[in-house]
């Protein structure tokens, strides 16, 4: 997420933590498995004043108002996002993604405030799950497609030092709880809401959205594919697909650095807004190669992202990276947030 450029005569970044890592859902072998249809859908401009307005009112209330959505046209009359004004939330920019359906959101007096303290990441964590049960209530979420439990936390810090670099600072901004969409237990990577509370204890960004998913749910609560999904069985462990990976993807002068590895569902980075694809959960790994120089030097690659059939043991693995672009003002990235 982006909007904390800050300027002032210090020079100020911000770093993440290291999310906790969360226990995802591990279907075993034999267990059924099923593939759905999935499609990134932009709303119609009546959908999207609407959702807009359910999410505005559980996060601010009543004194929300009447929300403004304004398209940000750019050369050539393509729109690419929309700005939404909320009148009684006057310092949040939000914007309206209609390529990821996505909403992205940062409260401005958050980022150039100046806390005194810390409520500590219990309390933050209170406020946030409060604004889920707000959002669930409102109808802009469906509080059954994410599991609490499983939540991630991070945290964006403000670095400081002076021009001379003879001082130096780190403070917390902020804590981040990240919920991915999942079903029957198994994560959805680019589908989910993360919602950042500052030190304070008020929010102060949160993303929403993601790819629709083509489902039904049943009276028994079992959501069920749509459309051309299936029904597979699992046929292999994931360490079995682990040492299929470090065999297939590890070149014999490199290491591999596993940042994680799951099962889970995930776009191809190639789809496009409106294509639909059917996606089965597979075991993702997102990974570096680090290699030595002649110098005895340590290099990393770009991050990678592989991923394998859970069900299929002959069909060959996929590579879910984003390609390599010319160096050019990049569209925004779609949603995304595995860990």
């Amino acid at each position: 997420m982006n909007g904390r450029n800050l300027t002032s005569p210090t020079l100020i970044a911000l770093a993440l933590a290291m999310p906790l890592a969360a226990q995802p859902h591990e279907p075993r072998v034999g267990d059924l498995v099923p593939s759905f249809e999935m499609t990134w859908v932009s709303k119609t401009p009546e959908q999207l004043a609407a959702r807009a307005q359910a999410i505005a009112q559980a996060l601010f209330g009543a004194a929300a108002g009447a929300v403004v959505v304004s398209p940000a046209d750019l050369p050539g009359g393509e729109v690419r996002e929309f700005e939404i004004s909320i009148p009684g939330a006057p310092t949040w920019q939000v914007r309206y993604l209609p390529a990821y359906d996505e909403f992205r959101a940062l409260d401005l007096a958050s980022a150039y405030g100046s806390p005194s303290g810390d409520v500590g990441e219990a309390a933050a964590r209170d406020a946030a799950l409060a604004a889920f049960h707000r959002l669930a209530e409102s109808g802009a979420i469906d509080e059954r497609q994410y599991d609490w439990s499983g939540v991630e936390v991070a945290s964006a810090w403000k670095l400081s030092a002076t021009v001379e670099g003879t001082t130096f600072d780190r403070t917390r901004a902020d804590y981040r709880f990240t919920l991915r969409r999942s079903i029957a237990g198994i994560e959805v990577a680019n589908a989910g809401l993360r919602l950042a509370v500052d030190v304070s204890g008020h929010l102060s960004e949160w993303r929403i959205g993601g790819v629709t998913v083509a489902s039904q749910v049943g009276t028994d609560g079992v959501e069920r594919p749509a459309g051309a999904g299936v029904w597979q069985v699992r046929r292999i462990e994931s360490d079995e697909l682990r040492e299929r990976f470090l065999r297939e993807a590890v070149p014999t002068w490199a290491d591999a650095d596993i940042a994680w590895a799951r099962v889970m569902y995930a776009m191809p980075d190639e789809a496009i807004p409106g294509q639909t694809v059917v996606v089965e959960p597979r075991y993702v790994v997102s990974y570096a190669l680090r290699s030595r120089t002649g110098d005895g030097e340590t290099v990393s690659s770009r991050r990678l992202i592989r991923s394998y059939s859970v069900a299929d043991p002959t069909a060959p693995a996929l590579d879910l990276a984003p390609p390599i672009r010319d160096p050019a003002p990049d569209p925004e990235p779609k949603t995304d947030s595995a860990p």
